[in-house]
């Protein structure tokens, strides 16, 4: 029920009831009106009936507001949590044979809600040395709010296609998009219709079918269609109650490379080169170095780039562009000048295009010869030119064949200009091969092969063989191997083949249990048999608990049970070990900032435990761990068998309160009741206030654990004896 005023033969409405009735005040030229006359409004017609005081309204599409759904069903995970705590991942290998030596390896962290600290490096022992290597070290923290990450020790500077990355000991700021999986950082198409009636949306991208929903009369707008990259097709289907449907279909192009529209990254970094990474344990210039890096989606078919680097004696600076056109793929380029010691220029060019028939990628950089940047202050050379040609066509029946062509320049050493034609597909039975081919067409006499045959099993038993040749050596080799269950087993390997007329024998056997992984190793050859120990795992110290577990990713969880051993853990649905004797057990690799699934199986619990949870979404930040508490309590609590004075059962239905908790409950067939949070001394008061009876006794849990049955017991009428 809305209100009209009449004025002269037309009516006047406030914007408020247009707004109700779904229709935007922008669209209809009534901006900051109090009300509007009807009969003003283009698009907007209506039939009103004085006798029964209704207004029937005819609106066009443009007047109304779409109605806004995503086609991504995945929405933005919780906000992530840590548990302050410190993990060792290691890796230990032993040589057995003529050359005994021993490495291991190991990264250490200790993480809280401020960040984490890391530390990386490698120990090797025999062969004639002892020495400790140490890779990275620093201190990270992330923002999920503002998708900024902020790292102060060793680190990789940010760079383009077009620009090199360099490490350097120092301080970075960046824009950090792993942050947020559920964000779509590059441009996405979206689809507007409109439905005559409510009906159901379903949108199939390529012919899959990627979404399905419901929407109402009137225009709508379908955000965020993905599912591909390249070239595609998106139909969206509109059917209404009566089986009617409406098809659209809309060519796609979705090229990850671009940033959509608005959106900025960047990286900014400063500090000191290192050098020899991997040889020496610190090694940095002492002259400082910055470089900044940048890029910004001006449309969803507009990307720019920028890169800058300071240094003593290198001044470089370039501004590149991607241009996506339309559904033809999209061309890049770039130009960087250098000043300084270093005076020159380097421009680049390129055009990509994925479709679902064949794929094209073209590229091409030349540099001046005096063009520099800080790489090439590590001793790493310019690349004076460099060409990258590559085709793939896809064949019926699962078959694909590749044609690439790369030629490298830079000082130092040779040129190379390689020809490349490859071919795989997928036989009966699920045989696949693949095969390939090179030659240099600078060098004639270096050429080679590849052909490939491999088969995998249901029981993840898989066969390969394969035969290649490259400068005049031939090799040869088939294996089979098994792999470890998820939730844990035995996996083996054996190899036979030759290599460079040599032949070699070698099998393998390893363990994986919640503990980490252990492997042996042996092989034999015309010289010599040897054999190797491995051992890989982790130490994570959380909730005042030292856990042993396998080698830990960028997220992970330490599962705890309050104590109850031996109870089954899933990660999405998968199990992957059980509790240990304190109760905890440690789920790694989950997916930083994102949903992770993790839940136990309770059909193996007591028949007193009773869970309040069984399934927890982890969300860990990066690097870091969090606990998931699955408290496992136990009833105490009994079934009570209730007689009268005269040694019946009381009649059923009567109810039961148990004065210590205060729960109620009622006497069931039989005269038996359950009674839950049991006390040492108890009372039952049962029946009404009329006619009601105690009952009084003392509970014991049992120390095996289980639910008692206590009585019979008699019923006293109130205020009688026990």
């Amino acid at each position: 029920i809305l209100r009209f005023t009449q004025q002269g033969k037309g009516l006047l409405s406030s914007v408020e009831n247009l707004q109700q009735l779904g229709l935007d005040p922008a669209r209809f030229g009534a901006p900051g009106q109090a009300e509007v006359a009807l009969d003003s409004i283009p698009g907007l017609s209506y039939d009103y009936d004085a006798a029964r005081q209704s207004l029937s309204l005819r609106v066009d599409d443009s007047l109304r507001a779409p109605f806004m759904v995503s086609a991504r069903s995945s929405g933005r995970p919780p906000p992530a949590r840590v548990t302050p705590g410190a993990v060792l991942n290691y890796e230990a290998y032993a040589e057995l044979g003529q050359t005994r030596r021993t490495a291991l390896f190991h990264d250490v962290r200790y993480f809280n809600d401020s960040g984490v600290f890391s530390n990386t490096g490698t120990l090797n022992l025999g062969a004639g040395q002892r020495q400790y290597m140490r890779f990275d070290t620093f201190w990270n923290h992330a923002d999920a709010e503002t998708l900024e990450t902020w790292q102060l020790g060793d680190l990789i500077s940010g760079s383009l296609s077009w620009s090199r990355a360099v490490r350097m000991g120092g301080f970075q700021w960046r824009k950090n998009f792993q942050l947020r999986p559920d964000l779509l950082t590059f441009p996405v198409a979206s689809v507007d219709g409109s439905a005559l009636v409510p009906s159901s949306l379903s949108l199939y991208v390529n012919g899959v079918q990627q979404y399905s929903a419901s929407v109402p009369s009137g225009p709508f707008v379908l955000n965020q269609v993905a599912g591909i990259n390249g070239a595609g097709q998106a139909t969206v289907i509109t059917r209404d109650a009566l089986g009617r449907s409406v098809a659209m279909t809309l060519p796609l192009y979705v090229d990850t490379r671009l940033l959509a529209k608005g959106l900025t990254d960047f990286s900014i970094e400063a500090g000191a080169l290192r050098r020899e990474y991997g040889q020496r344990v610190f090694d940095y210039e002492k002259k400082p170095v910055a470089s900044a890096t940048g890029r910004y989606g001006v449309s969803d078919s507009v990307t720019l780039e920028g890169h800058g680097e300071l240094g003593p004696g290198v001044l470089n600076g370039g501004a590149g562009a991607l241009l996506r056109l339309g559904q033809a793929g999209v061309i890049n380029g770039a130009l960087a000048v250098s000043a300084g010691r270093s005076r020159g220029a380097q421009a680049s060019v390129g055009y990509q295009y994925l479709g679902p028939r064949y794929s094209v990628d073209l590229q091409s950089v030349r540099a001046s010869a005096r063009y520099g940047d800080l790489a090439s202050r590590d001793g790493s050379p310019v690349a004076r030119a460099a060409d990258r040609v590559s085709l793939n066509l896809a064949l019926p029946a699962g078959q694909s064949v590749n044609f690439s062509y790369i030629a490298y320049r830079a000082p130092g050493i040779p040129a190379s200009k390689i020809a490349t034609v490859g071919y795989s597909a997928t036989l009966f039975h699920g045989i696949f091969i693949n095969a390939s081919a090179f030659q240099d067409l600078r060098q004639r006499d270096k050429r080679g092969f590849y052909v490939g045959l491999s088969m995998a099993f249901d029981n993840n038993i898989a066969l390969s063989a394969n035969t290649s040749r490259q400068n005049d050596a031939n090799t040869r080799s088939v294996s089979a191997q098994q792999s470890a269950d998820f939730g844990g087993g035995v996996g083996w390997a054996v190899q036979s083949g030759t290599s460079g007329g040599a032949a070699y024998r070698q099998g393998q056997v390893d363990y994986l249990g919640n503990l980490g992984r252990v492997t042996a190793r042996v092989q034999t050859n015309a010289m010599s048999n040897a054999g190797s120990l491995g051992a890989a795992g982790a130490l994570v110290l959380m909730d005042g608990h030292v856990a042993a577990a396998r080698q830990v990713g960028n997220g992970f969880a330490l599962v705890s049970t309050g104590g109850v051993a031996d109870v089954p853990v899933l990660h999405e649905n998968r199990q992957i070990g059980s509790t240990g004797g304190s109760g905890y057990l440690l789920v790694p690799n989950l997916n930083p900032y994102g949903n992770n699934q993790i839940s136990i199986g309770t059909d193996a619990l007591d028949v007193d435990a009773r869970v309040p949870v069984t399934n927890i979404n982890v969300v860990p930040k990066m690097l870091s761990g969090v606990l998931a508490a699955f408290p496992v309590e136990r009833y105490s609590a009994a079934t009570i068998v209730l007689q009268d004075a005269d040694g019946k059962p009381l009649a059923t239905g009567l109810p039961v309160l148990h004065v210590q908790s205060g729960k109620r409950t009622v006497v069931g067939f039989d005269g038996l009741a359950f009674v839950d949070e049991l006390s040492a001394e108890n009372e039952l008061q049962i029946g009404d206030s009329g006619s009601q009876c105690a009952v009084r006794f003392a509970y014991v849990r049992p120390a095996q654990g289980g639910l008692p049955m206590l009585g019979p017991l008699r019923c006293v009428p109130a205020g009688g004896g026990r």
